[in-house]
């Protein structure tokens, strides 16, 4: 029976991928570190085996990678620490003569941002998936990139067979035990209620990538199938990097659909978005004035088919969900 260690279950994404796994494959064996022990029964009644601990239990990380045939890391994508100790358990294994896991990372498209002011460059770079010169390119200075180069340079050493998923912006409601909101939503909503306006840089025009949580799942169980079979030995680790981005949205409407559905719950006295100039290229607004352009080839090639995300569908309940999570 395969084994699988799950971070992040009670998570948006990890807690919708680990109900999707234990319906697709109930012979799976997964076990799930938990943090807070006021959900180990809500993991456990999905049939996962649970450990309770927290991102600091480093030895549990290291031990669990190193036992399992495969580790999903759903939790944090910036976490230097417990990447290290999942590479760590995964060289493990192999020092010891043991068949590599597989880690299947969580990474995002925040990797490919741009500071363009607001502005839309239909000439700027475009970066797709399938391309290692672009994959390649990836470098620990950009965001979340100081943990997807030591993953993608572990799988080029052969200590682990690696995968990284890059979703958009995700829009749906999660299927996980625990309700918890995109973290894309929680960013804009926490930052629209902190300032009391909704607002975009300039002219609002840069773009980001959007896609349904239940398409990151769909990809998520495709490349596990593709991961199951075992990669090619003579397979780059910078060929199993998969975008999942459907379509991009302008900074202005986002803002403009989440503030008005804001003002609707009493959360803003105004939803009408406006136009604010960026000062301080630290200022938190620096995120707004940010655009990138994407291709997702190579998860496409794995016959991926994620529908069009239109704001308007799924908002009221991507802000409830920020607004009332699971206690």
């Amino acid at each position: 029976m395969p084994t699988a260690f799950l971070l992040g279950a009670t998570g948006y994404i990890g807690g919708s991928l680990l109900v999707a796994l234990r319906e697709r494959y109930p012979d799976l064996a997964i076990t799930a570190l938990v943090r807070n022990a006021a959900y180990v029964e809500k993991i456990r009644a999905t049939g996962a085996t649970v450990l309770q601990g927290s991102f600091a239990d480093i030895d549990i990380i290291t031990e669990q990678s190193y036992l399992s045939d495969f580790v999903f890391n759903t939790a944090d994508a910036d976490d230097v620490s417990v990447t290290t100790a999942i590479l760590a358990g995964a060289k493990r294994r192999v020092d010891e003569g043991k068949p590599k896991n597989v880690l299947i990372h969580t990474s995002g498209v925040a990797v490919f941002l741009a500071a363009t002011g607001g502005t839309y460059d239909p000439n700027g770079r475009v970066w797709n998936d399938n391309s290692e010169e672009d994959i390649r390119s990836i470098t620990t200075s950009m965001l979340h990139g100081q943990v997807d180069v030591p993953i993608m340079e572990a799988g080029l050493a052969g200590h682990v067979e690696n995968y990284i998923i890059c979703p958009g912006a995700i829009v749906g409601a999660g299927r996980g035990p625990v309700n918890n909101g995109s973290n894309f939503f929680k960013g804009v909503v926490q930052a629209m209620t902190a300032m009391q306006r909704a607002v975009y840089v300039g002219e609002g025009l840069g773009h980001f990538g959007f896609v349904h949580l239940d398409d990151v799942i769909d990809l998520y169980l495709r490349v596990f199938e593709r991961a199951s079979k075992g990669a090619p030995s003579d397979e780059s680790p910078y060929a199993r990097y998969f975008i999942a981005s459907s379509n991009p949205i302008d900074w202005k409407t986002i803002t403009t659909v989440v503030g008005g559905t804001l003002a609707q719950r009493g959360k803003l006295a105004d939803g009408t978005a406006h136009s604010v100039s960026l000062d301080d290229p630290k200022s938190p607004l620096a995120f707004l004035a940010t655009s990138e352009r994407l291709v997702a080839d190579r998860s496409k090639a794995l016959g991926w088919n994620p529908r069009k995300v239109i704001l308007e569908d799924t908002v009221e309940a991507d802000v409830d969900a920020v607004l009332n999570p699971t206690p």
